[in-house]
């Protein structure tokens, strides 16, 4: 069981990308995302192709990876703006980041990130990271 940032999905997908070394082995695995995983997922894709770093050709193809991985979107715990906020704080991480972290603690399961910022605060917490 692993927790996947949306950086580490679109490593595992894009065309352009390099792939993580252990993607194979996060793949055989229970990949778990939280519920905000599709949105950020979604923006990147839109962003690649205003940026014309991808077609509507390879975003579909992308989408289509996607849907092909095993990936499990897992809801948000019982906590509240201020917690989030905290969290993110004290972390230095936007509380988009803060909720992969969450939710990896929160499931006692290492995070794959390609991430530097999030893959610190992560280690400083205890995570185990998969690059």
């Amino acid at each position: 069981m692993i927790v996947l940032d949306c950086s580490y999905t679109l490593a595992m997908v894009m065309p352009d990308e390099v792939r993580p070394a252990g993607m194979a082995e996060t793949a055989a695995g229970r990949m778990l995302v939280p519920s905000l995983w599709p949105y950020e997922v979604a923006n990147a894709l839109r962003n690649g192709l205003r940026r014309r770093r991808v077609d509507e050709e390879q975003v579909a193809i992308v989408c289509a990876r996607l849907e092909g991985l095993r990936i499990e979107t897992v809801g948000a715990a019982d906590a509240g703006v201020r917690q989030r906020f905290i969290a993110a704080h004290t972390h230095q991480l936007t509380a988009y980041d803060a909720a992969y972290i969450e939710l990896a603690l929160n499931l006692h399961c290492p995070l794959a990130t390609l991430d530097a910022t999030l893959a610190d605060a992560a280690r400083r917490i205890g995570l185990r990271i998969v690059a």
